[in-house]
């Protein structure tokens, strides 16, 4: 099942439909950004800033049918001494909230990351009640590998940290993946 695929985000995506969408609450929810911060220069700049300092990559998640961009993908922060990183996955049009598209992002941006960016191995963390996201990763063949305790507070009330990880089958024995 092929639905979408990734490409670079560049500045031409980030039109008012994209910074609107970042600053719907049900977006927002789970994410660690305010709808305050993003305009399309700080979008921008921080776009290339990830180009500049290659400690990070940003990817427009798109659908196949129709080219449209409706959600990013983040490579980073790279730690290439250990050759380990973070990938987000954001859809952040609700319309596509729901069907697999997550999980397929997740995939390629697996794909991507051990391939293009020689990671190791890849880490993620999310509050324990977006399950949708816990639910997407693991669904791409991510594990979880532990729980913080009352981590975070969400709306006053303490939420646990699950963290997720995934093993780039290059580095790693068949047994321990």
């Amino acid at each position: 099942m092929k639905n979408i695929y990734l490409r670079p985000l560049i500045e031409t995506d980030i039109t008012e439909t994209y910074l609107e969408n970042f600053k719907d609450d049900d977006v927002l929810l789970f994410l660690e950004v305010t709808n305050t911060e993003l305009t399309k220069e700080s979008v921008t700049t921080y776009i290339q800033n990830g180009l500049n300092t290659k400690s990070y990559y940003m990817y427009a998640i798109c659908l196949i049918e129709d080219d449209q961009h409706i959600g990013n993908l983040k490579v980073g922060p790279i730690d290439n001494k250990q050759k380990i990183s973070d990938l987000v996955t954001v859809i952040w049009n609700k319309a596509y909230w729901g069907k697999g598209l997550a999980s397929e992002a997740i995939k390629l941006g697996n794909k991507l990351a051990f391939e293009k960016h020689n990671i190791r191995k890849l880490n993620g963390g999310m509050y324990s009640d977006n399950v949708g996201s816990i639910k997407a990763y693991t669904r791409a063949g991510w594990i979880i590998e532990g729980t913080l305790q009352n981590h975070y507070i969400l709306n006053g009330k303490l939420q646990d940290r699950v963290i997720v990880s995934c093993f780039n089958p290059s580095y790693f024995d068949d047994k321990f993946i």
